[in-house]
Order: C-alpha cells, then sequence, then structure tokens
C-alpha cells in the first residue's frame, strides 16, 4: 500500500514539474520577445470615415508581441490630407526622441503617412506596412467625385483620392523606408464591385494598392474593410515588422 502511495505522489511530482517546466518556457519566450520590441513604436491610422477602434484587433496583437502602439485617430473627412499629416506631425513629437517608429495603416491612412514623410523634416520610419491603401488614387472616388453628395460626405480628402493626373497622390514622392502592401481582393481578376477594373476589395483596385519599391507584397482574400479583422492581415503585419518579409 505504501509503495503504490508513494510511486503516486512521484509520478504526480514528475507531472506538475513538467508542467511548470512548459510554463516556465514560454513565459521567457513571451518576456524576450518584449525586451526585444522594448523602445519600438508602431503607429497606427485608420482610413477615411472610420477610427482608431477599427485598428483595435492589430493594435492588440503588436501589443502582445512587445511594441509600443500609437493608434492615431484624426478628423479623415473634416479636413485635408495636409491637415491630417500636421496633427500626426504634432503625436510623433510628444514619442521619445530615440524612439523606433513604423507606421502600419488602413486605407487612407496610408496617403497620409506617405505626405508626413514626404514633407516634415523631422519625419522617419524604419518599417511601413499598408492595407489596402489607394497609391495609385482611387477609380471608385474619381467616378463618383462629381455628385455634390461625395464630396459632403467625404469632405476634401476623399476629393484628393480621386484618381487624376494632377492628384495630391500623383505628386507624392518615393519612399525611403522599407514597406510591403497588403491587399484584398477575391484573387478572381474581377473583385467585388463592377465599378471598379480589375481585382478589388469593393473599394480599392489591387493593381490601385501597388506602389513602385515595395519590398514585398501580398493579397489576402477579403472585403476592403473587413481586412482589418482578419487574422492572417495581422499576422502578416507582424511579420513584415519583424523581419521584413510576408508570410508567403
Amino acid at each position: 500500500m505504501m509503495k503504490g502511495t508513494t510511486r503516486y505522489l512521484l509520478t504526480g511530482t514528475v507531472a506538475l514539474l513538467l508542467g511548470l517546466a512548459v510554463l516556465v518556457y514560454k513565459y521567457m519566450g513571451k518576456h524576450s520577445t518584449v525586451l526585444q520590441q522594448n523602445g519600438e513604436w508602431v503607429v497606427l491610422l485608420h482610413g477615411i470615415m472610420r477610427g482608431p477602434g477599427s485598428m483595435d484587433k492589430i493594435q492588440k496583437a503588436l501589443e502582445h508581441r512587445g511594441y509600443h502602439v500609437l493608434n492615431f485617430g484624426y478628423p479623415s473627412t473634416s479636413g485635408s490630407i495636409a491637415d491630417s499629416a500636421d496633427l500626426l506631425s504634432r503625436e510623433i513629437k510628444k514619442l521619445p526622441s530615440d524612439s523606433k517608429i513604423n507606421f502600419v495603416t488602413h486605407s487612407m491612412g496610408a496617403i497620409v503617412v506617405r505626405y508626413y514623410l514626404a514633407n516634415y523634416r523631422e519625419a522617419a520610419a524604419s518599417r511601413f506596412v499598408m492595407i489596402a491603401p489607394p497609391n495609385r488614387g482611387s477609380s471608385l472616388a474619381k467616378r463618383l467625385a462629381g455628385f455634390p453628395l461625395f464630396k459632403r460626405i467625404l469632405g476634401r480628402a476623399g476629393v484628393e483620392l480621386a484618381k487624376t493626373n494632377s492628384s495630391l497622390i500623383e505628386n507624392l514622392p518615393p519612399l525611403r523606408c522599407e514597406f510591403g502592401v497588403i491587399a484584398g481582393g477575391l484573387g478572381n481578376g474581377s473583385g467585388l464591385n463592377p465599378l471598379i477594373p480589375g481585382d478589388d476589395d469593393m473599394t480599392v483596385s489591387v493593381e490601385e494598392t501597388k506602389l513602385p519599391g515595395m519590398k514585398d507584397f501580398i493579397q489576402i482574400r477579403g472585403q476592403h474593410s473587413l481586412l482589418l479583422l482578419q487574422q492572417e492581415v495581422a499576422d502578416n503585419v507582424i511579420s513584415f515588422l519583424e523581419k521584413g518579409i510576408f508570410l508567403h
């Protein structure tokens, strides 16, 4: 009876110790990640007619990896892209001066950051991930820009997204940082919106997201706004920030 009890206690003790070892290993892995990212910031920018809440899933994923996150909100429909870039500059100046800064944007947020990087002396970026950006303007915005209701709803910034040769977007200079683009769509050549040529995510075509000089590009099946809720998108954002490549 005593031998059986002793064997039982030894078995339980070994199992407990193994369990504790696994927990310690996992904790140390997470702790080391936090230390690696200490002092590194990721600035998030939402798209037009959205707010910081739309970037919540990505923010939580980044914070879990140990990044400091600035989820920047701006009045996307009541000011110009230049106005929003100025507000962004003011917020970034509040960060520690020795911070390493990355950007992750959705839709029009990419254009705000591109304008900021091109026009502010202190502006710099380590890596930059754009999700569904209208980097070549928006053919849909161009089609709708002539309607008074369009400008009333989307404001000056919405008109600036229109795809014309004289648009603000066409005049932005090349980026001088590592950047990658995540596009949405169906991957079938025709997309979700019959008003947009080629594959699209209902708002921007796949071709309109592309920008010369991008270090990596990936298309993930999904709709323009719903991309932000997909774990695959969050995983690819982190992969690019940490390694400079997406999860192909």
